[in-house]
């Protein structure tokens, strides 16, 4: 169902977005766990937890950022926290680095990154079932008529600047594949956030889609609100462009990264039926954005 375009939660002020979700340098940690409940492993009989390391990468607030005390904090956070809690046979411990290189050579467990799924990580890593689900906007200067298809996108000849092998690249390089008549600019760059949306302002590009908690959190701290503004994406476009919008956590793809991935998912099991991804997104975000319950049938790998 079509996400309503909210987002009421109070953020604390964060760091601007490392360039294309690179590792960054802060210190900020936090950790999670609980003493009670029956141990599940064998570290866990011997009343010893496991240590689970957790990584993220830079800054991208509302889903994970630092706050005034220095500490991690976000929706993924959270999410992730309560997911340790109720696994009791482990200590959870997130740091910031190069998540995906961090979990690929075995220095981390578990990635919380805001990932969605694609083919190519899916080689590398294990995916967990979803935690949450997204909704997207497209970002026009303010003042443009607001855009009401792919179709009109492309036939208004509008410039989109797009990291190559995203998401939203692959998606439109298929639309162009099979629309000839109606083909789509696309601008391949590594720009992050900031960049990309100046280029709107100043016409190197025309219009961006990303996700609109992003959009609502980057547009003030880039000081381009009445510069820049967010508009709705209909349905049709948003389910071609994302069939499946959910992000996950990623683990090593080896025997250790699987037995992790089946605890983790027994919990997010748990936290959809009890409401509890539900009560985490909307406070965040002012809307339910746990996934629907057909996606905890399986993983996607």
């Amino acid at each position: 169902m079509k996400k309503t375009k909210k987002f009421w939660a109070v953020l604390a002020a964060a760091g601007l977005l490392a360039a294309s979700f690179a590792g960054c340098g802060s210190n900020a940690s936090a950790s999670a766990g609980s003493s009670s409940g029956s141990a599940a492993s064998s570290s866990a009989d011997s009343g010893e937890k496991k240590v689970i390391k957790a990584v993220t990468s830079g800054t991208l607030a509302p889903y994970f950022y630092v706050n005034d005390d220095n500490e991690l904090t976000g929706v993924d956070i959270d999410i992730v926290k309560e997911v340790f809690n109720r696994l009791p046979q482990y200590e959870l411990k997130i740091e910031q680095a190069d998540a995906l290189q961090g979990v690929l050579s075995g220095q981390y467990d578990i990635a919380v990154n805001n990932y969605g799924y694609t083919d190519e990580r899916a080689e590398s890593y294990y995916f967990s079932l979803p935690y949450k689900t997204s909704f997207n906007e497209y970002i026009q200067r303010t003042g443009d008529e607001p855009l009401t298809s792919l179709t009109d996108l492309a036939d208004r000849g509008y410039k989109i600047e797009l990291s190559a092998g995203s998401l939203t690249a692959n998606a439109l390089e298929k639309w162009n594949a099979d629309n000839p008549d109606h083909q789509i600019n696309i601008v391949y760059s590594n720009a992050n956030f900031q960049v990309r949306y100046q280029h709107i302002v100043d016409g190197t590009a025309d219009v961006a889609i990303d996700d609109g908690p992003i959009i609502d959190n980057l547009l003030p701290q880039f000081g381009l609100e009445g510069q820049l503004e967010a508009n709705e994406i209909d349905e049709e476009t948003e389910d071609f462009l994302f069939p499946q919008n959910n992000t996950y956590f990623l683990f090593g793809k080896n025997e250790e990264g699987a037995a992790l991935r089946e605890d983790v998912d027994k919990a997010l099991k748990e936290m959809k039926e009890d409401g509890t991804l539900s009560k985490i997104t909307t406070e965040y975000l002012g809307v339910d954005t746990s996934p629907d319950e057909k996606y905890f049938d399986e993983t996607p790998n």
